[in-house]
């Protein structure tokens, strides 16, 4: 079952997303069904890149866990979602106090 991104971390993340969008030659709409490497065409770096913004934005998270996560997945699934990652970060995001 799919559940829906957080609103505020999905707003945030698309905004990051369209920050970057003039090194990419993807020029398609970004949803939470769009696929990073496979819609987007994105490499590794590009995504090292969101989450580092990402990171500056939410604190640190444990995007080495998710990433391996990943790499379990069959290599036809080893893609991610805009939703997918915003659920992540929604899920490991640092309270607000913790950040400041």
């Amino acid at each position: 079952m799919t559940r829906n991104a957080d609103p505020e971390v999905l707003a945030a993340v698309l905004e990051l997303i369209n920050e970057m969008a003039d090194d990419w030659e993807y020029s398609g709409p970004v949803s939470e069904q769009t696929l990073f490497l496979t819609d987007m065409g994105l490499e590794s770096l590009d995504l090292v890149i969101l989450g580092t913004m990402i990171q500056q934005r939410y604190g640190q998270l444990p995007f080495a866990e998710f990433l391996a996560e990943i790499g379990q997945r069959p290599v036809e699934e080893r893609d991610v979602t805009v939703g997918e990652l915003v659920n992540y970060v929604s899920d490991h995001r640092q309270p607000v106090s913790a950040r400041e």
